[in-house]
């Protein structure tokens, strides 16, 4: 790196003189004055027609429109000034109008990029002012933070306004991309800074000088000109441009013909001010801009800034999955706790099996009262013969009724002809039926035996629904009363 010694004695001072060269060029000082003039009438304009319909939002249009207006033509104005600095063929007018839209969009990127600046440095700054509140040693920290804040604060608008700005633009007139322009300043502020504030500071000196040698003319002639006209027209002249913020300013300038002439040949006289301190300002940042990168490397710069940004999005993803994983576990706890689940070391009861259904008959809780089956007519079965001889009178037994079937089909076996009969036989263990039973059974075979254990219907609570046995009296499961 070049010494600081080295890099004053590499200052040409003399090279700044040509910015007064911006003076010379006339087709370059036109498309300037048409630019400040059309942005002018734009602003002006919308401001009128806003006011009369009260429209914020049509204010904020004409605006935007007027600072599209500005930039695309300054840009244009730039890039025929700076091929004046590097001593090549101007290109055409229309070629350079079109090369300034193109510039456009990377203000615009630009004025984004320094919006998330400002708004990471209020961010800052609140975090540190809300720490400040601490009680006892907040105000200890206030009195070292809140200088801190200020200076970094006036440090970052003085290198945007003073530094980056009138480097980064002619950057982007010479074609470079957002990023390109912002490395090259980083660039030049890491190895040139002290030759670009030197620079930029005998560039201001110029400007100054002719802007007063300028306005040293054009203040008395102005004042003394719209002194005489007012005397010779009217007090019209005067209203003309102190009442321009209200409608009935612009109410008056519409009725009459000398107060809307006055404002617009003013407007004229101001547009070719701006023109020709502008063309003194650009053709300096054009002319100091090729010498802060003469002999640059600015292939370092690049590749650290790509890294940094590399890394910024790095950490961006990085960030973006940590999230994400403490949201997925944030639902799953959710999920969990809505499904009812046991917390780890709760106890739980073992699961009963589960008889298959296909072979088992349908479950019939004995403990639920049973109403009393509605007569249904049947067909009346076909005669069957007595059973041979009984060893004894059986005690008389109320005749069961006889359950219809669900759906017209074969008699169907004795344990799964009666739901209520299957569950006595199983409860009692008697061998004898009954003689409905009996009766349905065919002839010359011996009395069935007991039903065996599989074929019996389970007995289930009715408060879990779990097995129980036909003398429990409490469910071992959930300990409700079954008896």
């Amino acid at each position: 790196m070049s010494s600081p010694k080295s890099m004053l004695k590499s200052i040409d001072f003399g090279q700044l003189m040509r910015a007064a060269e911006g003076l010379t060029q006339w087709r370059v000082l036109g498309l300037s004055f048409l630019t400040w003039l059309a942005g002018g009438l734009v602003m002006v304009g919308g401001q009128m027609l806003a006011t009369r319909a009260s429209s914020m939002l049509l204010a904020l249009l004409f605006f935007i429109i007027a600072s599209v207006v500005f930039s695309a033509g300054m840009s244009a104005v730039g890039i025929l000034l700076q091929d004046k600095a590097k001593d090549v063929e101007q290109r055409s007018m229309a070629d350079a109008i079109r090369a300034g839209l193109m510039c456009v969009p990377r203000f615009i990127l630009f004025g984004l990029l320094v919006l998330a600046v400002v708004l990471g440095l209020c961010l800052v700054a609140a975090i540190v002012y809300f720490i400040c509140k601490i009680p006892f040693i907040g105000p200890i920290l206030l009195f070292f933070a809140h200088p801190v804040m200020v200076i970094a604060a006036s440090v970052f608008f003085i290198a945007l306004y003073w530094v980056a700005a009138p480097l980064l633009a002619p950057a982007i007139w010479d074609g470079r991309s957002l990023r390109r322009a912002v490395s090259l300043v980083l660039a030049v502020v890491r190895t040139r800074l002290v030759p670009l504030v030197l620079m930029l500071l005998a560039l201001y000196i110029v400007i100054t000088v002719i802007t007063l040698v300028v306005f040293t003319g054009f203040i008395p002639g102005f004042a003394y000109m719209t002194a005489i006209a007012s005397a010779m027209i009217g007090p019209s002249m005067m209203a003309s441009m102190g009442g321009m913020g209200n409608a009935a300013a612009f109410g008056a300038m519409a009725s009459s013909g000398h107060m809307l002439a006055g404002t617009l040949s003013t407007v004229i006289l101001f547009a070719v001010l701006m023109a020709l301190t502008m063309q003194v300002m650009i053709m300096g940042v054009n002319i100091i801009y090729l010498m802060v990168t003469d002999g640059l490397d600015e292939q370092g710069t690049e590749e650290s800034l790509q890294a940094g940004i590399d890394l910024a999005r790095e950490k961006a993803r990085q960030a973006q999955g940590m999230a994400r994983e403490a949201a997925d576990k944030v639902r799953h706890a959710t999920h969990l706790d809505g499904h009812g689940h046991h917390p780890p070391g709760a106890a739980r009861a073992p699961a009963a099996p589960v008889a298959p259904a296909a072979p088992v008959a349908p479950v019939t809780d004995i403990f639920a009262p049973v109403a009393p089956p509605a007569p249904v007519s049947t067909p009346a079965p076909a005669p069957v013969a007595p059973l041979a001889p009984t060893p004894a009178p059986l005690a008389p037994v109320a005749p069961a009724p006889v359950v219809a079937p669900v759906a017209p089909a074969p008699v169907q076996p004795p344990v799964a002809a009666a739901p209520v009969l299957g569950a006595a036989v199983a409860a009692t263990g008697a061998a004898a039926l009954p003689p409905a039973a009996a009766a349905l059974a065919p002839p010359n075979l011996p009395a069935p035996a007991a039903a065996p254990a599989a074929d019996a219907p389970l007995l289930r609570c009715r408060s879990c629904f779990e097995v129980v046995a036909a003398d429990d009296v409490f469910c071992g499961h959930c300990g409700f009363q079954l008896k």
